[in-house]
């Protein structure tokens, strides 16, 4: 038998090794200076994401590095933080709008749309019953429990907020009272839902789970922690969730409808306020990128047809509009 010394020797080289390895490993995947791309990107953009790097890693060589989280959070990072990214896209242009623009770009492309939908499990409760007629009353029971990110960084959060405002002003069923106002702390003053910091949000645990971006949600109804989840249609198919469609009136995905959407306010934690409207994601690349030639090459891509079918295949559907001087570097 070993000694307990030579055990702890050979303990000692493993973890060396295994630390050289890791190092080395670290290495290969480090791009040389100037041959890499940092993007700043909403949580749901990571799966279209990946692959769109992946192409552009293959045709031009490129590291490309995603950042992911809620897109309010994602802006902020160039805006408050001075983080320096290549390209930011986000799952609401208003983020664009709102926290870069003037100072950051005079600029963006929106390239996507989605819808709200209700998202679940095998193992909810009441998996076996809900369906798009009675969906409001079973997440209104007292042993449902729901989630949806935080307003304050995510618009999916605040367009959760905002569809339970227009769920209960449709059909007059105190929904939102039920979920949103006896739950979260938010309240409505003047008709504008006021959204609490995120240090009174983020550690609910009771009827309503709150995360910093929807995605994270995921793992709190695969564990039981929630029941349902409010997310995007490109999510759930994206990870193979059962998902709830909801009405055009409510799921915010009708550009013929925003004068309804807009019925919905919601003031964020730091002061913005912000309408309903319909869900469009856009892109920009700051002014401050450092390598501003393979951003354009790479914002290029996602507008042309690789990027197109890429988001054709797992979503959100593409469109293409523009907004501001969009350089012709990035036009497909």
């Amino acid at each position: 038998m070993l000694s307990r010394g030579m055990v702890a020797a050979i303990l000692v080289i493993v973890l060396l090794v295994s630390v050289g390895i890791g190092y080395y490993y670290i290495s290969l995947e480090t791009p040389s200076e100037g041959k890499s791309l940092k993007v700043l990107a909403a949580g749901s953009l990571a799966v279209p994401f990946k692959e769109l790097a992946q192409e552009f890693e293959k045709e031009y060589g490129v590291k490309v590095y995603i950042e992911t989280a809620g897109s309010i959070e994602t802006v902020k990072k160039v805006s408050e933080l001075g983080i320096k990214a290549d390209v930011v896209a986000v799952a609401d242009y208003k983020a664009i709008k709102n926290y870069l623009i003037p100072d950051y770009t005079d600029w963006y492309v929106k390239f996507a749309r989605n819808e709200l939908v209700i998202t679940y499990t095998e193992s909810s409760r009441y998996a076996d019953e809900i369906n798009s007629d009675n969906w409001m009353d079973i997440l209104m029971r007292s042993d449902v429990r729901v989630g949806f990110s935080s307003p304050n960084d995510d618009p999916c959060g605040y367009r959760a907020v905002m569809m339970f405002y227009l769920v209960q002003m449709k059909y007059e069923n105190g929904v939102f009272d039920s979920i949103v106002l006896a739950n979260t702390g938010m309240n409505v003053e003047n008709g504008t839902i006021v959204v609490p910091p995120d240090s009174e949000l983020l550690n609910l645990t009771g009827k309503v789970y709150i995360k910093q971006k929807s995605v994270d949600l995921l793992a709190d109804l695969e564990s039981g922690n929630i029941d349902y989840a409010i997310e995007y249609l490109s999510v759930a198919k994206q990870h193979n969730y059962k998902y709830i469609r909801l009405p055009d009136e409510i799921n915010l995905s009708n550009a013929s409808l925003v004068s309804w959407y807009q019925k919905a306010v919601v003031k964020l934690a730091d002061g913005k306020e912000l309408k309903g409207d319909a869900i469009n994601y856009a892109v920009t690349i700051p002014n401050n990128a450092p390598n501003e030639d393979y951003a354009s090459k790479f914002v290029k891509m996602l507008l042309g047809d690789k990027g197109r079918n890429i988001l054709e295949n797992c979503g959100p559907p593409p469109l293409y509009e523009e907004v501001g001087t969009v350089p012709e570097e990035v036009k497909p």
